[in-house]
Parts: structure tokens; sequence; C-alpha cells
């Protein structure tokens, strides 16, 4: 388009540039037209002279208003195309690309990918090996311990999974502290038979870890208990003290085995080949 190669010359410009261009062109027809308004404003007192020199005002914003407008009717035009064009070499430049994507997904499946599988048979074949192993040296345990169950002081062969795949047990502990206890004591009863009838009465105690409030620092109260003693009432008060408690427990709990080996399923890399593991008796 003429207009094109005056403005940007032998240069092939993008939609970008052309915008930029269109938008300057409808700056320039939008300022000529308000000048050409305004040439003709007070023509009433006008003399002469005055009047000749704003006709030449207005025919000469009028013409630069027409050029102005053509620039942006045929820059609209360029715009458009430019547009079209540039979302054509984008579909064309997609579909290369989804044709590269192509070629190469096949050329992975048909020549990488046999390479690898080859790969994996070989190292397949060698887990298997080793999981027949193992399976081997357990077999062997079982019938040792199987043997020796009878025997005195026999200690059992642990299997391979036990022996290596399984986690260290967490064994039972207590966490201790010095803490502020409100500690009722109060006289116990003897069991209600006649073998410890007459057994002598041994003090008993229960301890609480007293609230100590966060206003004064000091420990909140609690309310003394109504004990019954052979039948009597006994109001038991408890007194303040420093006592060790345990303030954390852990129970015992056997380590876990790792997933067993046997669960293991190795198939063929290539069609009608033969299983890896498990394999066949």
């Amino acid at each position: 388009m003429k207009i094109l190669n005056h403005i940007f010359g032998k240069k092939t410009p993008t939609s970008t540039a052309i915008a930029a261009e269109l938008e300057k062109a409808r700056a320039e027809h939008a300022d000529a037209t308000v000048k050409r308004g305004a040439a003709l404003a007070g023509l009433s007192t006008m003399s002469d002279g005055e009047h000749i020199k704003a006709e030449a005002e207005y025919q000469a914003q009028r013409r630069a208003a027409d050029r102005a407008e053509a620039r942006v009717a045929d820059l609209e035009k360029a715009y458009a195309e430019a547009l079209a064009a540039e979302a054509d070499a984008e579909k064309r430049a997609e579909a290369e690309r989804f044709r590269a994507r192509v070629e190469a997904a096949r050329n992975a499946v048909e020549v990488d990918a046999a390479t690898l599988l080859r790969s994996y048979d070989e190292h397949a074949a060698a887990i298997a090996d080793v999981l027949t192993r193992l399976d081997a040296m357990n077999a062997e345990a079982n019938a040792v311990n199987e043997a020796g169950r009878h025997t005195v002081g026999f200690e059992p062969v642990r299997n391979t999974d036990a022996a290596h795949r399984k986690h260290p047990d967490r064994l039972p502990s207590e966490q201790r502290e010095k803490r502020l206890c409100w500690v009722f004591k109060y006289p116990a009863s003897p069991p209600d038979t006649e073998r410890v009838k007459y057994q002598a009465e041994a003090a008993r105690e229960a301890v609480v870890e007293a609230t100590i409030s966060p206003d004064t620092g000091k420990a909140i109260p609690v309310a003394s208990e109504r004990y019954n003693y052979y039948g009597r009432e006994l109001i038991i008060r408890p007194t303040l003290e420093t006592r060790e408690i345990v303030i954390e427990r852990t129970n015992f709990r056997p380590g876990c085995i790792e997933n067993p080996l046997s669960a293991i399923h190795l198939p063929p890399g290539f069609a009608f080949g033969k299983s890896h593991w498990p394999r066949n008796q």
C-alpha cells in the first residue's frame, strides 16, 4: 500500500506500528477540524482583508482535515490487513510447531523408547535375580527356625525384612518435671477381706498439678474433698507442694516394615516377552 511505503519506506510495518500512525492521523484530523471551525469565528466583525485571510486559513485547515481523514481511512484499511496477515502467519507458525512436536513425539516413541525398554529389560532381569536370592535366603531362614524351635537356647534367625527393612521400634518414655501441685493426703481403708482385714492402714494421696494465675502468678486454689472413712466423713484440704510429675508419656510402638518386595511386578519390556518378576516356577 502506497501510504505504508510513504511512512515506513521499504520496511514492512507491524500492526502495532500502523496503529501508532493511525492514532497520530486521527489526532491530526481532530486538530485540523477544530482549527477549521475556529478560522471563521467572529466573521460578523471582520474587515474585508481579515475575511480574505480567514477564508484562506479555513481552506488550509479544510484541506489538512481532508488529508488527515484520507490517511485515517487508508491506515485503518492497512491496519485490518496487517492484523489478518499476522493472524495468518501465527496460524502457519502454530501449525509448523505442532508438526515439529508430532515428529519429535513419533521419533521418541519409535527410537528412544525402544532403547529405554531394552535398558529396562536388562535392569529388570538383574532385579529379578536379586529378588530370587532374597527369597532363597528367607526360605532357608524359615527352615532353620523350624528345625531349631525345639532346641534349648536357640535364637531364631530374622528374615531379610526384619533385619534390613524394618524401622526402629519406638520405646516407651516419660518426661518428668517438678511442678507446683495440690496434694490431697487422706487415709486408705484396707481391702474388705478377712485376710487383710486387720492390716495397718497406709497413707494415700492424690496429686493434681496447680494452675498458675497469669495475673497474680500464684496458684489458683482448689476446693477441699469429702472423703468417706469407715462411714465417717472427712474433709481433706489440699496442700501446695513441689512434686515431680509426668508431663508427657509415649507408649511402645513397633517399627513399621517397608512395603513387601513380593508385591513387585516386573512385566516384559516388549510384547510377547517373558515376565521378569514374579518368575514362573
